[in-house]
């Protein structure tokens, strides 16, 4: 903590005198605009600012120590039990400078540390969004270090160690990730680029008996599933068959990595799936587990939107991690086509109509996770198309079967990484049927109005109403063919509606918890004309092939 001012200097030189030059924490100085000594306690491994004081318990003996500009200062005060309770928690005990309540220190029992005891060292997990986490992981997920929260560059970020809730919000002077904001799940700050920004931290949720499924590669799978796809049982890990091994349990982050005296599959390496060590013919190797998948599909973090404008809301793209925008490179300039959706981690849908003029697939890009529609964001991931397939009873004249099929060029067998910002939409069994006016949602980065010069800078959202089939008929769009491959759905409200640059995005709805692609943006007659809708291809039309898509790709 940062102490007070209240102590008399006379009363603090008493005892005899203990200097320690601090090293100087270059790496802290290099990251701030100002030029400030910056002192690191090598018994606490606390930081200071200049001219900080605190004190600290030196095996035996209660020491005063200051940061000054040649290092840290400290000599012994005497001491005695805190005359105020509930200084530390953990039941802690608190320990005062003699001659001021002001200074004060917490000696921890086993397991807890931290100017409060707030600290546990033995949690190697989070609960939930980790909202109550005080453990000591210090790492994100693009495994950077974490910056202290008491760092002076930090000072006009909402949360850091200065805070007057600090304690309570478990930011102190140290480095740890928490979640103080009740966001996903722990975070921190770190120095990238040559500024301040936050990270997730790569901290593993804690294990469960519901863990019995793998999101994305796995990395943070706990559960106790123990045999591999050709159904050998797993090795222990800390089994002498793997002595000498990278991956075992006498690792340091052993823990962290959930490498323990088990023989659970596990993915410590960031490999494609969990694996674990087997013995086969006598001779040791490894082989990949066959942990289900979590059906995650239609899932989202969703952001409220806050402004309304033509046509819809500027959205996020937490809110509909599953859009895509697609680029065709016309004359070397890359231009904007049209949306997309992502079904499956190399598969994504849209709409046949985008791709009449037969682009050659070196010439297209696919993005997921970008809330904007052309300016980079650390969320988003970029791949070429490795082929696609327009469906192949597509009629131009009248955009009957309105939809294409795009595979992603994957990398090592994988394609799109599930993040808040990326993750497939869910496809509705065949013959799902909602009830009328249901309420749905389109998203895209289409144009606000029909006549608008360009697309929209940001993903926007609108929500629009499923039509009754009597009322989704050619006399009430202008008398164009409307076959039963088409939907319609529009706003009540004569507010919303898609736009040119829409086509191939999502109309999806809500279906027991999870969203389903119901539709894909085709056609309509001018953009949120008075009572008349928007015209979809259905998606569900597409369910058994994209099933085959996810089983068997290459048949495709």
């Amino acid at each position: 903590m940062r102490l007070g001012q209240g102590l008399s200097p006379f009363l603090l030189l008493l005892g005899g005198f203990a200097t320690i030059q601090c090293q100087e924490f270059s790496w802290y100085a290099a990251l701030g605009s100002r030029s400030k000594v910056v002192c690191k306690d090598p018994v606490t491994q606390e930081i200071y600012q200049f001219r900080d004081s605190w004190l600290r318990q030196r095996e035996k003996e209660l020491e005063y120590c200051r940061c000054v500009t040649n290092g840290i200062i400290c000599h012994i005060v005497p001491g005695t039990a805190c005359s105020r309770r509930q200084q530390c928690f953990n039941e802690g005990r608190c320990k005062q400078a003699l001659y001021s309540s002001n200074f004060f220190i917490c000696l921890c029992r086993p397991g807890f540390s931290g100017k409060r005891c707030e600290i546990d060292t033995k949690a190697k997990c989070y609960q939930g969004a980790g909202e109550g986490y005080m453990g000591t992981w210090n790492t994100t997920v693009s495994g950077a270090k974490c910056l202290n929260w008491k760092l002076d560059s930090l000072r006009n970020k909402r949360y850091n160690a200065y805070r007057a809730d600090a304690a309570r919000l478990g930011l102190g002077n140290h480095n740890y990730c928490r979640n103080p904001d009740s966001d996903t799940m722990p975070w921190c700050f770190v120095y990238k680029g040559n500024k301040y920004s936050f990270e997730f931290c790569s901290l593993p949720p804690c294990a469960n008996k519901s863990h019995t499924c793998i999101s994305g590669r796995g990395n943070n799978y706990r559960g106790p599933h123990n045999h591999t796809e050709s159904g050998a049982a797993c090795l222990r890990w800390d089994s002498q068959f793997l002595t000498g091994l990278v991956f075992n349990s006498h690792r340091e982050d052993a823990e962290q990595l959930g490498l323990t005296s088990h023989n659970f599959c596990r993915n410590p390496d960031n490999s494609t799936q969990p694996w674990c060590h087997v013995l086969r013919g006598g001779k040791r190797k490894w082989e990949y587990c066959n942990v289900p998948a979590c059906s995650t599909c239609g899932t989202r973090k969703y952001r409220q939107s806050q402004f309304r404008i033509k046509g819809g809301l500027y959205s996020y793209i937490q809110s509909h991690p599953w859009q895509a925008a697609i680029f065709v490179r016309i004359q070397g300039v890359e231009a904007y086509l049209c949306g997309g959706v992502l079904i499956h981690s190399c598969w994504v849908l849209s709409a046949a109509h985008c791709f009449v003029e037969r682009f050659d697939t070196s010439r297209l890009k696919v993005v997921l996770g970008r809330t904007s529609r052309r300016n980079p964001e650390w969320s988003e991931q970029t791949f070429s198309v490795e082929k696609y397939v327009v469906h192949k009873s597509f009629v131009q004249s009248t955009f009957d079967n309105d939809i294409a099929l795009l595979k992603l060029k994957s990398l090592y067998n994988e394609c799109a990484m599930e993040t808040d910002s990326v993750r497939p939409v869910c496809l509705p069994e065949p013959g799902l049927k909602l009830p009328d006016w249901t309420e749905c949602e389109i998203s895209g980065y289409g144009k606000h109005e029909e006549f608008s010069a360009f697309f929209s800078e940001r993903l926007k959202e609108g929500h629009v109403r499923l039509y009754p089939d009597s009322q989704c008929t050619p006399k009430l769009l202008s008398n164009r063919t409307v076959t039963e491959n088409m939907l319609c759905a529009g706003d009540t409200r004569e507010i919303d509606d898609a736009c040119k640059g829409d086509s191939g995005g999502p109309l999806v709805c809500l279906n027991n918890g999870q969203m389903n692609l119901l539709g894909i943006i085709s056609w309509g007659v001018g953009c949120g004309k008075k009572g008349i809708p928007g015209v979809y291809t259905k998606g569900y039309k597409e369910k058994t092939r994209a099933q085959c898509v996810s089983t068997d790709p290459e048949s495709h």
